[in-house]
């Protein structure tokens, strides 16, 4: 949407109601609830406003959704390089996995195949690094 309002010069307004026409499937439903609980009126809805209040619906379900998708991630056809790369930029959405070292080293091992799990297992890694460090000594 920003990218479209740096084109046309609209007003404050006007970008709101371009952005609530654009709305669709859950997310629309959702403003529905929301405008009905609060009251709003979306004729007199600036940009600002409508930002602030769409903000906490996307942190909320981009953070749940990637939440999930951590949880879901296997290996699959992603080469181990690549399960890596996704593990650690999705750990970022679970927030009390941030601090517990063997959580994370054992939901990382465990989608590996075992001819990669059991070496890195046997070395008992202490952290995230050492066991990425030992994994790429093993597909080297």
């Amino acid at each position: 949407m920003r990218k479209f309002f740096r084109l046309h010069d609209y007003s404050e307004n006007m970008k709101a109601r371009i952005a609530l026409f654009s709305l669709k499937g859950k997310v629309d439903i959702w403003w529905e609830d929301v405008k009905n609980v609060k009251e709003i009126h979306e004729d007199e809805l600036n940009w600002h406003a409508f930002e602030n209040i769409f903000k906490k619906y996307l942190s909320e379900r981009y953070y749940d959704d990637r939440s999930k998708e951590f949880y879901e991630l296997r290996m699959g056809s992603m080469t181990n390089k690549e399960y890596t790369k996704r593990f650690l930029e999705l750990l970022r959405y679970v927030p009390y996995l941030r601090e517990e070292k063997s959580c994370k080293v054992q939901i990382l091992i465990s989608a590996f195949p075992i001819s990669y799990r059991y070496p890195i297992e046997f070395g008992e890694p202490r952290s995230l690094e050492e066991a990425i460090r030992k994994l790429k000594h093993c597909y080297e």
